[in-house]
């Protein structure tokens, strides 16, 4: 009887240490060990089926790829671990988040540091593409409005500060933030919402409300 208490209780201390070590939208991410940092998330309106959750990324030498992937479970639990990436594959830092804008002036400090972000989140059944996958605080069906925000994920080859603005057609995109080595998550909000633009904020503060969502086809 004490040989089973123990073990009852030593399974009990591991979940324990296992629950630090996962991040819901509403956390800061969690990097295992330098090279991996993994999502651990419950998806909402999630349908049950044989699925599985992947990451598209931008690659500056071979276009979109699936950067990692995992399996969802039947109440839409997932555990999603991102690669460290090289180098060669990273865009420079005025391809990270935006290319071809025009007015304003956006510093990177250093200015050779070098990113990419993840695309978009799909689920596959088998090789057919069945929903997609998103965190903010808002639902498809909503109107966006000014305080509505985005949860994204970037990686960066070296720790970094951004601040100032750009100008792409109607919109303003604005950055006020630091970046670590390997993968952050990074706040899109929207500060201003017109009919034809918008105000955009990128930073790394989350506040409460985001929900991730599964939106099945």
């Amino acid at each position: 009887m004490k040989t089973i208490i123990n073990k009852h209780a030593l399974w009990i201390l591991l979940t324990s240490i296992a629950a630090l070590f996962c991040f819901s939208c509403d956390d800061a991410g969690v990097t295992t060990d330098e090279n991996q940092f993994c999502i651990t998330a419950k998806l909402s309106d999630w349908i049950p089926g044989n699925k599985i959750l992947y990451a598209n990324m931008n690659s500056a030498a071979s276009g979109m790829y699936r950067a990692a992937e995992c399996p969802v479970d039947g109440l839409g639990n997932f555990n999603l671990c991102l690669p460290s990436l090289s180098d060669t594959t990273l865009y420079s830092s005025d391809s990270i988040f935006y290319s071809g804008c025009t007015g304003g002036n956006v510093i990177f400090n250093p200015p050779d540091v070098k990113g990419t972000q993840i695309y978009n989140f799909r689920v596959r059944n088998g090789d057919t593409i069945v929903g997609a996958v998103d965190c903010n605080n808002f639902t498809r069906y909503d109107s966006l409005k000014a305080g509505d925000f985005e949860v994204m994920f970037i990686y960066v080859n070296k720790n970094v500060t951004v601040s100032g603005y750009k100008v792409c057609a109607q919109d303003t995109l604005m950055f006020n933030g630091s970046a670590k080595l390997g993968w952050n998550k990074v706040i899109k909000h929207y500060t201003r919402v017109s009919s034809n633009s918008k105000t955009k904020l990128y930073d790394m503060n989350e506040p409460p409300g985001a929900v991730w969502e599964y939106h099945g086809d």
